[in-house]
């Protein structure tokens, strides 16, 4: 297949295991579930997901039935935890493909209960409990102990009870300790406890990685791909994330403008004195948003700042006359000793790591490194 574009999106492979395991030993009484939800937020999930596996990973979770089925013919016996809500109607496909789905609602599990009257198997279950994300789940006493009562049908493998922190990211713990004592209230209402309890996300996971606690599964989101949940959880000191991803690119064009030419749509920007103009081959059809207008990239060995308005497929920088057609361009993540931020990069557009790296649009291709190697 012709790739006529230098633009690509690098992932390591070795410092997303690195990742995994500084995260599960900062939690060493907790198992690690690795999130490769949303395609691995955008990176690939059936390779990271493989990658895993095959160093001994075995708890994952997706956000849809369709995501799960993709990824068990490379992760095999792994439990694959669905956290979105399934349709009743296909819980044969996740008995079939031992696949664990989340409970929302005793509406739910009596309309699953139905549909396994038919099926040959147990249906795996994980309990949503709302704590106070207010998503999905329920956090009516009531009906948390009607759900208890239905999950001892010998159809029903109850294998988990989960909630999610919605502030673990914050400065302060005080939404924190009212969720937990939310959830700590309601894992009493069940008479059989399962195999797993967990409510950790990435930042609770370093957060509160000295907790001596009943809970013996975190779930491991953005932290696993590098990337600290917010700057609160940087700081806090407690481990130091290797970075998996790098967007790079090459300079396509290079002309020079005289004072008080213009460039761009919208004419949206003119050279203050004699410059050189630098055009790199990405722009917002492959996720680089419009409103990253003024980020300083690395070009060659200069900070660039971009300018104009971002393109379809496109972006110019202003540089210096040493920049040539050929040479890198650093968007984000580490390039020949070079680094930027993810972190920064979001910042300045007002975002989070997550939405960078789920806007980065297919057609830039993804390039896995292994040993330092490409793959």
């Amino acid at each position: 297949m012709i790739n006529d574009r230098p633009t690509e999106l690098r992932v390591d492979l070795d410092e997303l295991l690195n990742n995994y395991n500084k995260l599960t030993s900062l939690n060493n009484k907790k198992t690690g579930i690795a999130i490769v939800k949303a395609d691995s937020y955008g990176l690939g999930a059936r390779i990271i997901a493989d990658h895993l596996y095959k160093n001994g990973v075995r708890h994952f979770a997706t956000a849809t039935l369709e995501e799960a089925l993709e990824l068990k013919d490379v992760i095999f016996d792994s439990m694959v935890l669905v956290l979105g809500v399934t349709n009743p109607q296909n819980v044969k496909y996740a008995v079939e493909n031992n696949v664990s789905l989340t409970c929302p609602s005793k509406e739910w599990l009596e309309k699953c209960l139905e549909e396994m009257e038919s099926i040959e198997g147990k249906l795996k279950i994980h309990v949503k409990i709302d704590t106070g994300m207010g998503r999905i789940g329920t956090s009516d006493k009531d009906e948390l102990v009607k759900i208890d009562k239905l999950l001892l049908s010998e159809k029903i493998d109850f294998e988990g009870i989960f909630s999610h922190y919605s502030n673990a990211d914050g400065s302060d713990n005080n939404y924190d300790d009212y969720q937990t004592k939310n959830f700590d209230e309601r894992i009493k209402l069940f008479t059989h406890k399962p195999k797993y309890i967990h409510i950790g996300n990435s930042a609770s996971t370093v957060k509160y990685s000295d907790r001596q606690d009943q809970y013996n599964m975190t779930r491991l989101g953005i932290s696993l791909y590098g990337c600290y949940p917010s700057e609160n959880i940087e700081k806090l000191d407690k481990i130091n994330l290797d970075p998996v991803v790098s967007l790079v690119s090459k300079v396509t064009h290079v002309k020079k403008f005289l004072k008080g030419e213009k460039l761009g749509y919208g004419v949206s920007y003119e050279a203050k004195e004699d410059e050189y103009i630098a055009t790199v081959p990405i722009g917002y059809a492959d996720g680089i948003l419009r409103r990253a207008q003024g980020f300083k990239i690395k070009v060659g060995s200069e900070d660039c700042e971009i300018v104009g308005r971002v393109c379809m497929d496109q972006l110019m920088v202003r540089c210096s006359e040493n920049i040539k057609v050929g040479d890198d361009v650093l968007i984000f993540g580490e390039n020949n000793g070079q680094k930027i931020s993810v972190d920064d990069f979001a910042t300045y557009q007002d975002t989070i790591s997550y939405e960078i790296f789920c806007c980065i649009n297919k057609r830039v291709p993804r390039v896995y490194y292994k040993n330092k190697m490409e793959l």
